[in-house]
């Protein structure tokens, strides 16, 4: 008898525990039934384009801006203004943070035929297409012109490619702080005549050694002394 009774309390266990573990399957088929702990099973994170259980109205969807003032993980932000001030500070300490290479300036040759080319043209002389046929009203620079001015620094192209500079607007959106710098070397390249650095580099230590070898050089004996 008491055995009999076991096996009808363990069954009847068994069914119970069935029941309550598939309780909630029959009305929502994701569900995993019976949740012992629901915060292990339950994100209580916001589901990508769902509503924002946090908004009080609940009527925004969880896609939501970041908090003003954060910055992202490796990110560095451009700490000067778009104002000509910002432009100036730019110009004299915001210096490339990669080292100049032609394999570099190959990658912001690439970058500026996608972006640039159609405006400053192949040789950066401010001839691009859609200039030469009249469809875009303003003139670009001449690279050739600024870089003898001096203007071709770092920080300015940097600057111009942030926030846009008169006609042209600003690329931030559509080229990242590590292509900018690919493309300030290009258009530096652009600007001394589109020689690439380690040609250029090997001129100018040509033309030292030119200088050098002028250079009048102290007669036999005299090394300064009486």
């Amino acid at each position: 008898m008491k055995k009999t009774k076991t096996i009808f309390l363990t069954l009847g266990v068994a069914i119970t525990a069935s029941i309550l573990f598939n309780a909630c399957v029959k009305e929502n088929p994701d569900s995993p039934g019976f949740e012992y702990m629901p915060d292990m099973y339950r994100s209580p994170s916001v589901e990508t384009n769902g509503k924002n259980p946090w908004n009080s109205k609940n009527d925004s969807m969880g896609n939501m801006l970041p908090p003003e003032g954060t910055i992202p993980v490796g990110f560095t932000p451009f700490p000067y203004p778009n104002t000509p001030q910002g432009d100036t500070m730019a110009s004299m300490y915001w210096k490339s943070p990669i080292p100049h290479s032609d394999s570099i300036e190959d990658k912001g040759k690439f970058l500026f035929t996608r972006f640039c080319i159609y405006c400053h043209g192949a040789a950066g002389d401010g001839q691009g297409p859609l200039v030469s046929s009249g469809k875009y009203g303003a003139q670009p620079p001449n690279y050739a012109d600024l870089y003898k001015k001096g203007w071709l620094t770092d920080g300015h192209i940097y600057w111009v490619i942030t926030y846009g500079i008169r006609n042209m607007g600003s690329h931030a959106g559509q080229v990242s702080p590590e292509e900018r710098w690919q493309i300030i070397q290009y258009v530096q390249r652009l600007g001394r005549g589109g020689k690439a650095w380690s040609a250029w580099q090997a001129d100018l230590a040509a033309m030292q050694t030119a200088t050098d070898s002028t250079k009048p050089k102290p007669a036999a004996g005299n090394n300064g002394t009486k």
